[in-house]
């Protein structure tokens, strides 16, 4: 991918890869940090293209899961019934040259609500965690529609205080941010397959997340995704990605029993995500998903992701005419 514009499939296919991954484990009941990975995932934009994108996503948590199957729930009142976010984000990302492209994105829990058989709900709120990424195109062929590029990011938290409600503080679930720093490394692959108007995708990520002040880490996160993209019609374009998310367990260095492991933390989930985008007036790229899990595996005993849909506007634009 060189970054340039001239074909309305290229604009379609990085809006819809930059929106849909996943970032700091969606796959959690309500996860910390940025649910939704904005631009962070996709290859390098020409020399002085600016792209940027706006998204929103959804999710919602029932069941119970303990390993790989699902547990029926006590029903007592000091459980939780069902879980949900609703979270906001934008991103923009600017090629210095044709190989070196960098990125800030960042992102706001509109709510983050746990609904407590008690009748209690838990409700957190606030910006989440910032990346800043650089990404660097160790192979760009536009004839062969061809490219990997590597990355490194940083991320920072917006506040290093955790969230309080009423003077209590919200459990780890619902803090809209991991109050820490983290760093992350992406390989990021693709090959286009123009006489069938067919690209691939593959993508690996790993985000390490350090302790904050209050002693606790959230886990680290192992992300690969595999995407293909195909026309289906005039300015619409389908995709299906097939991505694994596996997740180390939290730790709570004040609780000195289990090595300081939090048992009921760390997953490994398997979801498809059928999509699909639409090129508005050839400038502005509209995209929707919609996520399924098909396998789970958790520890101890977790809340997991019944569904999740997310839509997000993108444009680019050429700062060097």
């Amino acid at each position: 991918m060189s970054g340039r514009i001239t074909k309305p499939a290229l604009v379609l296919i990085i809006s819809t890869v930059s929106l849909f991954l996943s970032f700091n484990a969606n796959a959690q009941c309500c996860s910390t940090g940025s649910p939704v990975g904005a631009s962070v995932y996709v290859g390098v934009l020409g020399k002085n293209y600016l792209r940027g994108i706006s998204y929103y996503r959804h999710s919602s948590s029932v069941d119970f899961y303990e390993k790989d199957h699902k547990v029926p729930k006590t029903g007592g009142p000091a459980e939780v019934s069902n879980s949900k976010f609703n979270f906001a984000g934008v991103a923009v990302a600017y090629g210095v040259t044709k190989r070196l492209t960098i990125e800030l994105d960042a992102g706001y829990f509109i709510n983050k609500t746990q609904y407590w058989n008690r009748g209690d709900t838990i409700r957190g709120s606030g910006f989440s965690n910032g990346t800043f990424t650089f990404k660097y195109g160790t192979i760009i062929r536009p004839v062969q529609q061809l490219e990997l590029t590597t990355g490194f990011g940083i991320r920072f938290p917006l506040s290093t205080n955790p969230q309080y409600v009423d003077g209590a503080k919200l459990n780890a679930d619902v803090q809209p941010s991991t109050n820490a720093f983290g760093v992350s490394e992406m390989l990021f692959f693709n090959k286009g397959f123009p006489s069938i108007s067919l690209r691939l995708f593959s993508i690996n990520r790993y985000d390490y997340n350090f302790a904050n002040k209050q002693d606790y880490k959230y886990g680290n996160i192992l992300l690969n995704s595999i995407f293909v993209s195909k026309k289906i019609a005039k300015y619409f374009f389908g995709l299906l990605q097939v991505r694994n998310e596996w997740k180390t367990n939290d730790k709570d260095y004040l609780n000195t029993e289990t090595d300081h492991k939090v048992v009921n933390s760390g997953f490994d989930l398997v979801t498809v995500s059928p999509q699909l985008s639409y090129s508005i007036a050839g400038k502005w790229n509209l995209t929707a998903s919609y996520d399924i899990p098909v396998y789970k595996y958790y520890n101890g005993k977790q809340m997991t992701p019944a569904y999740s849909f997310a839509i997000s506007l993108t444009r680019d634009f050429n700062l060097g005419k």
